[in-house]
C-alpha cells in the first residue's frame, strides 16, 4: 500500500475526533450540520491529496489539514442565527456566545488536546494570536456564571457531620 493510500485510509480513523470537535464548534446548531462539516472536510482533504495539491508527510499532518478544512467550512456556514436550544447545558450556551475564533481556539487546545503550534496552524494565525484567543475564551467562560454557586460550586461547610 502506498503512503498516500495509507494516509487516506488513516483519515477514516479520525472521524470520531472530528465529529466531537465539529459538534462542539457548532455549539448546539445540530448534529446534522456538524456531521455535514466533517464529511465536507474529509472529502476536501481527500480530493486535495488525490489531486496532489496536498502532500502530507504523514497522518498527523493530514489530520491537521482536516481540522483546518473543517474549521474553515464551519466559519462560513455557522452564523449568529445558529443558537442552541434551551434544553442544552449551560456550557453549550456559553460556547455559543463566544466569538467563533475564540471558540475554535479553545476547543482545539482544551477539547482536542492539540498543541499551541498545531492549533495556530489550523486557525492560520500566529501563535501569539492563538494564545490571546485562548485567554479571552477562558476568561469569558469563567465570567459567564458557569462557576456560580447554583451550578456545581462547593456548598458551604456544615457544622453537622455523619458519624458511623
Amino acid at each position: 500500500m502506498s503512503r498516500k493510500a495509507e494516509i487516506l485510509e488513516g483519515l477514516g480513523g479520525i472521524v470520531p475526533a472530528l465529529r466531537r470537535y465539529s459538534r462542539a464548534l457548532a455549539a448546539g446548531a445540530g448534529h446534522a450540520l456538524a456531521d455535514d462539516l466533517v464529511q465536507g472536510a474529509l472529502q476536501s482533504v481527500g480530493a486535495r491529496i488525490r489531486a496532489k495539491e496536498l502532500r502530507p508527510a504523514d497522518l498527523a499532518e493530514a489530520k491537521i489539514e482536516a481540522y483546518a478544512a473543517l474549521t474553515a467550512m464551519a466559519a462560513k456556514r455557522l452564523g449568529p442565527a445558529s443558537r442552541p436550544a434551551p434544553r442544552h447545558p449551560p456550557i453549550v450556551h456559553a460556547l455559543a456566545e463566544l466569538p467563533f475564533d475564540d471558540r475554535a481556539a479553545l476547543l482545539l487546545v482544551s477539547l482536542e488536546g492539540l498543541g499551541y503550534d498545531s492549533a495556530a496552524r489550523i486557525l492560520a494565525t500566529p501563535r501569539e494570536a492563538l494564545l490571546s484567543r485562548l485567554m479571552r475564551a477562558r476568561a469569558a467562560l469563567a465570567l459567564d456564571g458557569l462557576h456560580s454557586p447554583d451550578v456545581g460550586a462547593r456548598r458551604p461547610v456544615s457544622h453537622l457531620r455523619v458519624v458511623k
